[in-house]
């Protein structure tokens, strides 16, 4: 509940980079004419709101991205777990390319596109993959940006992969045949693909990791591999800065202008694109329903949530006008409805004061 309370506080950050965007109404605009409730989770012990418009956006909206994250992780627990249960392994493929400070994050994008479909057609590659006995991949995109470092590379989107190979198939010994023959080949011909798409050659230190599922990097080890597919953009990067470390930044400093430009740009480049892509039939192949983010968001927390309370409207705006949709749950959740009542009594009126949220539909 700490975390979603910090995610309501960073998301209001979205709102004001973004006001035009469907952020700028999630979770805070009623969803037609529907109550606003709070439910609390029986499993988990969370509390959640009813009746509200969520955005679905798993790029710029801190709260419904985590809650989309973690049902795509579920999801890829679930196929992880029924494919080693057949004997089969899940190892993890990360792919770079070349970047620099002046490279526009569009035409990066377009070109890494370019690459990786030549990568995934390309002979010599099939024929690695197919002696792994890779029967299909689920694919993340990433991008951070090293404004902040001391070299200051600019924008770096990249790739992680999740190949899930056949039985026996052990990548913890890099260093002999034939997992060294495979990642001079994967990594060759990457190059190439990266080159023939206008990228630059990558290096090998950087440009193609192969690694089993527990030593992918060690920020996999400490998270898991499951949630560096899925969380990899909303927690706090160890390298460089994710598109909601920006977010974060101007919370802490409103007059950090870098940050907002560049999460503006993150913003419009990346609307409408997937942060996750399972190769055909893998999902068919291990029962896994087809949802977009915008059903997940929507989602109750699960089956078994209890209704605590309604929230009237005029209520709801003095919540508004104090951001405290956050404080809400975590008092709903650690000390029950009778305290968020003593709570929105303690705010009441506020709403009626100049600068006051407008009135909800």
């Amino acid at each position: 509940m700490a975390g979603r309370l910090q995610r309501f506080i960073v998301q209001s950050v979205t709102r004001k980079l973004l006001p035009e965007s469907r952020t700028n109404n999630c979770l805070r605009v009623r969803q037609g004419g529907k109550q606003i409730q709070v439910h609390k989770s029986i499993e988990h012990g969370t509390t959640s709101y009813n009746g509200l418009q969520t955005c679905g956006s798993v790029w710029i909206c801190p709260v419904c991205a985590a809650k989309i994250a973690e049902r795509r992780r579920v999801e890829i627990v679930a196929a992880m777990t029924a494919h080693k249960a057949t004997g089969g392994c899940v190892n993890m493929l990360t792919l770079t390319s070349p970047h620099q400070r002046g490279d526009d994050l569009r035409e990066l994008l377009t070109k890494q596109a370019k690459a990786l479909n030549g990568f995934w057609n390309d002979r010599q590659v099939k024929a690695v993959f197919e002696t792994m006995g890779v029967i299909g991949q689920i694919r993340a995109l990433e991008v951070t940006h090293g404004r902040k470092s001391p070299q200051n590379n600019g924008w770096h989107p990249h790739y992680h992969v999740l190949l899930f190979c056949g039985a026996g198939v052990d990548l913890t010994v890099q260093e002999a045949p034939p997992v060294l023959d495979w990642i001079i080949t994967l990594y060759t011909r990457w190059a190439a693909c990266c080159v023939k798409a206008g990228l630059g050659k990558p290096s090998l230190a950087h440009g193609l990791k192969l690694d089993d599922g527990s030593h992918a990097a060690q920020y996999v080890s400490k998270w898991g591999l499951e949630d560096e597919m899925t969380k990899g953009h909303t927690k706090k990067a160890l390298h460089g800065e994710t598109p909601f470390d920006f977010l974060r930044a101007v919370l802490e400093d409103p007059e950090d202008k870098q940050a907002a430009a560049l999460f503006r740009h993150f913003a419009e480049v990346f609307k409408g694109k997937r942060q996750l892509h399972w190769s055909r039939g893998l999902k068919k192949r291990y029962a896994i329903g087809e949802k977009n983010d915008e059903e997940l968001a929507a989602e109750k927390e699960d089956d078994f949530a209890v209704w605590l309370g309604t929230i009237t409207i005029e209520q709801w705006r003095d919540v508004l006008a104090v951001e405290g949709r956050g404080s809400v749950l975590s008092i709903a959740a650690s000390s029950g409805w009778p305290a968020v009542l003593l709570y929105l009594d303690g705010i009441k009126g506020v709403a009626q004061k100049p600068g006051a949220p407008p009135i909800l539909q």
